[in-house]
This record gives C-alpha cells, structure tokens and sequence, in this order.
C-alpha cells in the first residue's frame, strides 16, 4: 500500500509540473504592437508635410489643414493603449489554486470510482488463489518422478519424504526416508523422522525397526527432542519403564524450565510412572532424607465403585503411613481373589499424580500397606514433601 501512494505522490507532481512550469514561465519578448506601428507611420507623415512646405511643394498656409486630416486618420487608426498588467506579471493565485485543486481532485476521483480496498494486505492474501487437493498431489508425483530421475539429490528426496507424510501417504514417506538415509547417512533429523513415518506405516506402532532409528538418531545427537520422543514411547508401549523414564526425563532436562513443552512431558512422566506401578515394575528412585510430620496408620472400608478413604490419621512413626484395608462382607463376595487392589498417597488437596503406591492381591485380605519415599513415582513428587495426604 506505501508504495502504492509513493508512485500516486510522484506521478500528481508530474501532473503539476506539466500544467505550473508554462503558467509561470516568463512570457517572450513581444514585437511592436499595432498602436505603435500607426505611430510610427503618422509620425512620419507629419515630418513629410514640413519638408513639403520647407521645399515651397505644400503652400505654407496649407500646413494646418494638413495637419488637421493627419489628426483625423490618427484618431480612427490607432487604437486605446492597453490596460496595465498586474504588478509582478505571474498568476501567483491561478498557480496555488491549481497546486490545491488537482490532486483533490486525482485523490477523490480514485476514492469515488477506484477501489482503496485493495490495497490491504489481508484482501491481498485473500484475493491469492489456493491450491486445491488435486493440485497439490500433481505436485507431489511430479516432484516424485523427478526424484527417480535424480537419486542423489539429497534436498529433493527430503522434500519428497516430508510431502509424502503430510498427504498422510506414510509408506512411500518412509520408502523415500530409507533412499535418503542411504544417501545422506549420519543426520539424526532425517533418522528420527524415518521413525516416525515407518511407525504410522505399520499400523501406528514404534515397535521394531522405528524404535531401532530413534536410538541411532540419539548415538547421533543424545538430546534430539524427536528422537527422545518417539524413544520414550516405544520404550513405554514395550513395557521398558525405566527405559522409558530415561528418555522422557533426558527431553525434559533439553526443554526451557518453564516452557508449555516441558510441563507436557512431566505430564507424560507422570503417566509412565503410573503405569509402571501398575504393572509392578521398579523405577529407580533416590533416597531421602527431607524431614515429615509423623506417619498414621488407616483403616479403610472399600465400597463398590468407590475408592477407599482413609480415616483420621493417628501418631505413628515418621516418614511414612501404615494402615490396613478391609472389605464390607456385602462387597467380598464380588471380588475374585485374583484381582489387583492398588493403595495409593495423594497430596491432600494437591496434584492427581500418587506420592506413593503399593500393589497387593485381593486374596490376601484384610490388605497391610506402609507407604514411603521409596514408593514415589518421582523424585519430585514425594510423600515426604506433603503437609498432608489422602489414601486411596
């Protein structure tokens, strides 16, 4: 739009130019005006009329009716004098007028007629013809048979790979991932995204070979954010946890502290650790030595469809809560001996995540539990830490 109104600026001083520089030119010097001329001529025939009587030619008293006819013909053939030009000779006031009044009128002509909304960018962007989906895939086929006609042109087979996945085409994505692994070996980008295109190809699983390139990306780059990702989710759908937590927890050592990234993969943490004890796997966890209120030992009643509610804790010893959990004799006939009775510390009024967690067989009711630091899911989310904690 700026340069749009430059041009309009430059081209009005054009205009102006064209009309003020003739109007206030200085004007030629004009030749003699007819007045002059009759001057001049009668001038002349008065001096003839003196030689006439000087040479005895024109009787002497024949000089003043001369005279008089010359006084005649003066009075019809010369005209009035001019009215005086105005002082300084330049239309100053026809020059500002025509400086005000063209380019209002330019500017208010092209308001009128024109169409000003045009020139804003976002009509512009509009007024862009989008590619439809048929479009785009001739693109892309046309780009893949070019690339089969250039196997080593490394920037081409990625941009064909890259096209591939977002039409959402996975298995010729991850054909043209493994020819242009095979030429530009050694890049963990390319590696991890291979990964990912293989996964969705086979049935959106990174089991196998995809879990394979994620740990050659990170041989290549150990704090490879994707590679760390796609790592930690094979690691977790095999049931490797703490594999799973050493990726997960590398990648949110790499992310800014504070950053939205960072706080998704605490979140994602949190949910391996959940899984990990409910599946009955170890996750390492370091000892301990925050100082806590006292322990309590809980009884617990378990209802059907409810999770247990621990009762007023009483004095018991430090850094730990002990209790025992039974069931209503209307409720023991409808659990199988067999099933898997979770008791768990949350923080009172705090996070959903489990400071501490033990896993027992409902077959060994009434269930004894003691729940301490060396049952955290993190290190950073410890029973230790709580001002108070609810079991569940």
């Amino acid at each position: 739009m700026t340069t749009f109104w430059i041009l309009a600026a430059l081209m009005t001083l054009v205009a102006l130019a064209f009309v003020l520089v003739p109007l206030l030119r200085p004007g030629a010097v004009a030749g003699p005006s007819a007045r002059d001329v009759n001057l001049a001529v009668l001038r002349g025939q008065r001096r003839e009329i003196d030689v006439d009587i000087a040479s005895g030619t024109l009787p002497a008293d024949a000089r003043e009716e001369a005279l008089r006819d010359l006084v005649d013909r003066a009075q019809g053939d010369i005209p009035a004098p001019p009215q005086a030009r105005a002082a300084g000779g330049k239309p100053w006031l026809t020059a500002v007028a025509v400086i005000v009044a063209l380019p209002a009128l330019a500017v208010g002509t092209y308001l009128a007629v024109g169409n000003p909304a045009a020139l804003d960018p976002q009509t512009l962007a509009r007024a862009k013809p989008e590619l439809d989906d048929k479009q785009i895939l001739a693109m892309v086929e046309s780009l893949a048979a070019k690339m089969r006609e250039r196997p080593d042109d490394a920037r081409g087979w990625a941009l064909l790979a890259r096209s591939m996945s977002a039409l959402g085409r996975f298995k010729e994505s991850a054909d043209a991932y493994e020819h242009l692994v095979a030429i530009a070996p050694g890049d963990a980008q390319v590696l991890a995204d291979y990964a990912d295109a293989l996964g969705m190809a086979q049935g959106r699983t990174l089991a196998g070979r995809p879990y394979e390139l994620a740990r050659q990306a990170l041989a290549i780059d150990p704090k490879h954010h994707k590679a760390l990702a796609l790592a930690g989710t094979a690691a977790m759908d095999a049931g490797d946890f703490p594999a799973a937590v050493r990726y997960w927890e590398t990648l949110a050592s790499a992310l800014p502290p504070e950053s939205e990234d960072v706080k998704q993969v605490r979140t994602i943490l949190d949910e391996v650790r959940l899984k990990a004890a409910v599946a009955g796997a170890t996750l390492a966890s370091p000892a301990t030595q925050a100082v806590i209120k006292p322990g309590a030992t809980a009884q617990a009643v378990i209802k059907p469809g409810a999770a247990a509610q621990a009762a007023q804790p009483q004095a018991a010893a430090p850094k730990s809560v002990s209790g025992s959990v039974s069931v209503a004799p209307e409720v023991a006939s409808k659990i199988s001996a067999s099933d898997t009775v979770f008791v768990f510390a949350r923080a009172e009024g705090g996070a959903r995540m489990p400071l501490a967690i033990q896993r027992s067989s409902a077959g060994q009711w009434p269930i004894t539990f003691a729940l301490d630091d060396t049952m955290a899911m993190s290190p950073a989310t410890r029973l230790s830490l709580a001002e108070a904690v609810r079991i569940e």
